[in-house]
């Protein structure tokens, strides 16, 4: 059976792809992002499920860090639609049951819905929002405008907010985590709280080894790190390689590394698969004009690049 490790608990976003993607697997959650890719490094799992970036809150930074030194290939992509529930333990917001209840009374009175009075009282209660950082960056606008007074804790995961808050004694604290999270003991007070309602996280699979020429049966897509000569002119002449070959980058980022954050390196996505002849001829030139070139994984594109996203055909 394989294996796939993810950072999170049960009912976060990254579990949610591991349900969609990986069905037979056994999947297992993570406390950080390291930590899921040192389990397919180790042996313990097969592949790891890391998000990468998200169209409202961009990229998530710490996996830019540590991927190129990861050792382990890109071998595909996923996009997740991201919806954001506000809960709160269900305890806090309906209180206990009465007293004397039938078991059967019981079981009614936990199926029930609460008002919406009950959920807007729960509601105005709230102090503090507790979520992923990822998490609070995506309803910024929504937090402003209902909770402007309410503190925002960072917390490690979306889902595990949730279960830590279930354990909690603080009745007015809430929290932002998928749906899916309400099965630690919670309450939905506001439902798809994101400020953009096709906000979407891309997720990359990892595995120790690369996919072959063989594996990628359809368009591809390319992901490289590559540093530049400390010349004039160093970028441009990286980039020229990608316009001569035709090649469309999908994304180009840039970000500082070294002990003195003092190296840039520039992270890019390109529509180019590098087993056929262009692919070769492009990543030859590419690094006979800069001062190193990693190429992270060669994958097949996900469909929903084009229909999501209004992509370019890819060859």
């Amino acid at each position: 059976m394989t294996k796939v490790s993810y950072q999170g608990v049960i009912g976060c976003f990254s579990s949610m792809v591991c349900e969609q993607c990986f069905p037979e697997a056994d999947c297992r959650g993570s406390l950080t992002f390291g930590d899921a890719m040192q389990s397919v490094q180790s042996g313990e799992a097969d592949i790891a499920v890391i998000p990468v970036e998200n169209s409202t809150a961009g990229r998530v930074m710490e996996v830019y860090n540590i991927l190129p030194e990861s050792g382990l290939s890109i071998i595909g992509e996923y996009f997740l639609p991201i919806h954001h529930c506000l809960m709160m333990p269900t305890r806090f917001v309906r209180g206990l049951p009465p007293q004397n209840l039938t078991e059967e009374q019981l079981l009614e009175w936990k199926r029930r819905e609460p008002d919406q009075d009950v959920l807007d009282r729960a509601v105005s209660r709230i102090v503090e929002v507790r979520s992923h950082t990822q998490g609070l960056a995506q309803c910024r606008n929504f937090l402003m405008k209902a909770l402007p007074n309410a503190r925002l804790r960072e917390t490690w995961d979306t889902a595990g907010a949730a279960r830590d808050l279930s354990q909690d004694s603080q009745p007015n604290v809430a929290v932002l985590a998928p749906a899916g999270a309400v099965r630690y003991g919670m309450t939905i007070l506001r439902e798809n709280v994101e400020d953009d309602s096709s906000n979407t996280t891309r997720f990359l699979f990892l595995r120790k080894t690369p996919l072959t020429a063989e594996e990628i049966k359809g368009p591809a897509i390319t992901t490289m790190v590559f540093q530049t000569k400390h010349v004039a002119g160093a970028l441009v002449q990286a980039l020229k390689v990608f316009e001569k070959y035709n090649l469309n980058m999908t994304k180009l980022e840039t970000y500082m590394t070294g002990s003195h954050h003092s190296k840039p390196v520039f992270y890019v996505d390109v529509a180019m698969n590098q087993f056929n002849e262009t692919g070769q001829k492009a990543l030859e030139e590419l690094r006979s004009v800069s001062a190193g070139v990693q190429v992270l994984g060669t994958y097949e594109a996900s469909p929903a690049r084009k229909k999501n996203f209004g992509f370019p055909e890819l060859d």
